[in-house]
């Protein structure tokens, strides 16, 4: 084998553990759940499927009804929610962070981190007491007068967006701060220099070049946010029931695994769509931010 042919294989060679972990672990577990997918339901019959069977009524099912259809309009909007406002609010974090002292900045970011660290039970039992009826934001609420009973912050809409997004927003601002600290500071220098106050400055240079960074944070978000599932479930009611909690209750609770299949593979093409969707914006802010 020549040199250049050697050097060729190398990256090829250096990769083939981790293609066939990816094929084994992914595109595998794929092809056995859109098989099961196409199974009939056993109807309460012995198993969980008839073995043998070849239909698309599970997808059938869950596209043709109302509560089918609604569910991946829930999933849809709970992620692109949870995903601009973990961005909107990261970004001021992130911002607030970047100007720290690089001691404070490290315990910051540890700080942010930290409830990752955690077990996500843990972290949503914490939000159930916070936002309880008896916990301290009602309490707070009742004491300024601004209501006159405890409000249902939890097992509701409200409840979800908050826990979903306080799982969520570390992941953007994990991105959005390397970003800013990548910017030179000397450009926001020659800015102010040049007689620009600090929020011309931050509109003119630093929120351009940190666009591309506003990007990848919010596809980021958009694809942990689509797949919410234990917000939904601890901190949410029935009508907060989103594709991967759907999986979850036909597969476990109702041992339906055709349509637990079903709304797995819907599931996962949901996402793709959206962030196929979501690249386009993306591209542009890259390009208005000077990225490629």
């Amino acid at each position: 084998m020549t040199p250049r042919r050697t050097h060729l294989a190398v990256p090829w060679l250096l990769s083939a553990p981790a293609a066939a972990l990816l094929l084994a672990l992914f595109a595998g577990p794929l092809l056995l759940l859109l098989r099961v997918s196409l199974y009939e339901s056993s109807d309460g019959g012995t198993g969980f499927y008839r073995p043998g069977t070849w239909t698309l009524r599970a997808y059938g099912e869950l596209l043709g009804e109302p509560f089918g259809r609604g569910t991946i309009a829930f999933t849809v909007a709970l992620g692109a929610a949870v995903a601009a406002l973990s961005v909107l609010i990261g970004y001021p974090l992130a911002l607030f962070i970047h100007a720290l002292p690089r001691r404070a900045k490290a315990l910051a970011i540890g700080a942010v981190v930290l409830p990752k660290l955690a077990n996500v039970f843990v972290v949503l039992y914490g939000v159930n007491l916070l936002l309880g009826h008896s916990g301290p934001v009602n309490r707070v609420l009742l004491a300024f007068g601004v209501t006159s009973e405890p409000l249902l912050l939890t097992h509701s809409l409200f409840g979800v967006v908050v826990a979903e997004t306080y799982l969520v927003l570390p992941y953007a601002v994990l991105v959005l701060v390397p970003t800013l600290d990548r910017i030179d500071p000397a450009l926001v220098a020659a800015a102010r220099g040049l007689g620009a106050g600090p929020w011309t400055a931050f509109r003119r240079v630093t929120l351009p070049l940190s666009l591309p960074g506003v990007a990848v944070a919010g596809q980021l978000c958009l694809i942990w946010a689509l797949g919410a599932f234990v917000g939904p479930l601890l901190v949410g009611g029935p009508e907060q029931a989103t594709l991967a909690v759907r999986v979850q209750k036909n597969g476990l609770e109702y041992g339906d695994w055709p349509r637990a299949a079903a709304t797995a593979v819907l599931s996962l093409l949901t996402v793709a769509v959206c962030v196929a969707v979501y690249a386009w914006p993306a591209r542009a802010m890259r390009r208005a931010g000077g990225g490629p």
